[in-house]
């Protein structure tokens, strides 16, 4: 049996990350995904960040756009436009992630593709949303994190806003118009009609956020800076440094504040009227975390993994991506897996970590060189060689 989503064709217009990433998934998933890049240049993310050779194989590019099919089609020539109308007619989903207003001046929004093609799914990755003053600004990563309230809590006291380490905003943004674009295809297995699709960086951010902003606007308290844990997760939801490094616990309950004291061999904090509840730990957390530091860096971590399991305690190394690579449990489940690659050979590759039984996922290969499927796709697609030489002639493809 093929992939969850086989027979599904989708045209992805996007860049960068938000949209692609979105597509990688659907890709592995089963979905036949056809990338637009530019003529020449191609999606920027080919151009890369970190200075990688834009000739060479750019991580961004590879991780956003494997396993897709790749074509080239320039959007502002008026027969490049025609032209992906014509292929619209053939899609199941359209993906595009240009600023809002942006396609509708090219002729290509929603409209004119429903138009042609009414059961079309058409996802459009946005920065604040459809609606509102600011619809059409400008929006990356890093100001979807300053703006949706992340950057607030992240880090410690007294230290400038925090962004997340990694390209939280884009990630997640992409996940949130995978699960869209997933329910408009049920929908229309229902209904039989298409529609659009919004999903915004900020609107994301903000619902990433559902438990933290809700408890704001049922209390109307701001939350402390995270630090090395949860602003509402209490002391014992931390970091710790150990001997050879650092690891995390998700708390202690209440009941077993006595055992776990008992376990570090610390009992004197079970009575000690400063750390007796919760309430006077937090009260105190200065003091406990200063003295539990000292506690855990006398042990290795592994020392510590194998105490704390003995009361069953959350807890896990912090681990750098070497120790995500090698991790046993990563690597059980195909969280990173091997790709075949025509230059480098078999490849590592991070996977979409989804088990199906039935229609399992599947990284179906490298990200396509630049325009490597525009004639492969345009012939099956029901077009001839003289008609393809016409396009190229006119700067369309």
């Amino acid at each position: 049996m093929g992939g969850a989503l086989e027979g599904i064709r989708i045209l992805d217009l996007s860049q960068w990350q938000q949209g692609p990433y979105a597509t990688v998934m659907l890709s592995d998933l089963g979905a036949d995904v056809i990338k637009v890049e530019r003529p020449q240049y191609g999606d920027a993310g080919r151009h890369a960040l970190g200075g990688y050779d834009p000739q060479g194989l750019a991580p961004d590019f590879f991780a956003h756009n494997r396993g897709k099919r790749g074509m080239t089609i320039d959007l502002r020539n008026p027969r490049g436009r025609d032209l992906v109308l014509e292929l619209s007619e053939r899609m199941d989903v359209m993906v595009t992630n240009f600023r809002l207003g942006v396609m509708e001046r090219w002729g290509l929004g929603y409209d004119d593709v429903k138009a042609r093609n009414p059961r079309i799914i058409y996802a459009q990755a946005s920065g604040t949303g459809p609606r509102g003053p600011e619809r059409e600004r400008p929006m990356f990563d890093i100001v979807a994190q300053a703006m949706g309230g992340i950057m607030s809590v992240t880090g410690g006291e007294g230290e400038p806003p925090t962004p997340v380490g990694t390209f939280m905003a884009d990630q997640m943004g992409a996940i949130m118009l995978t699960v869209s674009i997933l329910s408009a295809l049920v929908a229309r297995e229902r209904t039989g009609a298409g529609q659009a699709i919004d999903v915004s960086l900020l609107g994301t951010q903000v619902a990433l956020q559902s438990f933290e902003i809700q408890h704001y606007l049922m209390t109307g308290d701001l939350p402390r800076r995270a630090g090395r844990g949860h602003p509402h997760g209490g002391l014992l939801w931390n970091t710790f440094p150990a001997a050879d490094g650092y690891f995390a616990m998700a708390g202690v309950r209440e009941d077993r504040w006595p055992e776990f004291c008992a376990l570090i061999e610390q009992p004197d904090l079970i009575e000690d009227p400063r750390f007796d509840c919760a309430e006077h730990r937090e009260e105190h957390r200065g003091v406990l975390l200063d003295r539990l530091d000292a506690v855990f860096r006398q042990q290795s971590i592994a020392h510590w993994m194998a105490l704390l399991a003995t009361i069953d305690l959350a807890c896990g190394p912090v681990q750098t991506y070497e120790g995500v690579a090698q991790d046993p449990q990563v690597l059980a489940n195909d969280y990173i897996t091997e790709m075949d690659h025509p230059t480098l050979g078999p490849t590592r590759v991070v996977n979409t970590p989804i088990a199906l039984s039935e229609t399992p996922v599947e990284v179906k290969g490298p990200p396509p060189e630049l325009g490597q499927h525009t004639e492969e796709v345009l012939l099956e697609l029901g077009y001839d060689w003289p008609q393809i030489i016409e396009l190229r002639d006119a700067g369309a493809i």
